[in-house]
């Protein structure tokens, strides 16, 4: 016996924009996606940006570079990026990289809608019938 589905709703939900561009002389500095998502919270892209910093492009920083990284990974600099989310506006931060190449990474606060599939019926499973021994 099929049930009727019921209709998902939609739901208007908050959440942040992350994402983070490559631009090299290669691709005629035309924005290269590395990393695009869909964050819950503010602390959460923020901490993304953090660990990208560190982990993924020191190899390719010249040294004062390096010093602007990790100071605004480790020592505070994403204090200011996140107060700029809390009161709504973008925050982002930008690195160059060797032979000309830069990487940029944005944080958009963001409005969106989504269907709830929670409220989507789902038919309850059929219980397995078992052998007697």
């Amino acid at each position: 016996m099929r049930t009727p589905l019921t209709p998902l709703q939609p739901v208007v939900e908050r959440g942040y924009r992350f994402e983070a561009l490559r631009y090299s002389p290669a691709t005629g500095f035309v924005p290269e996606p590395i990393d695009l998502r869909i964050m819950a919270t503010s602390q959460e892209a923020i901490r993304a940006i953090r660990i990208q910093l560190r982990a993924n492009h020191l190899f390719g920083l010249t040294p004062r570079e390096l010093v602007r990284a990790l100071h605004w990974s480790d020592h505070g600099g994403w204090v200011q990026a996140l107060a700029a989310l809390h009161r709504g506006e973008p925050c982002g931060f930008t690195l160059m990289l060797r032979g000309g190449r830069h990487i940029e990474w944005h944080v958009r606060p963001l409005t969106y809608v989504s269907l709830d599939a929670r409220t989507h019926h789902r038919p309850a499973p059929r219980p397995v019938a078992q052998k007697s021994v």
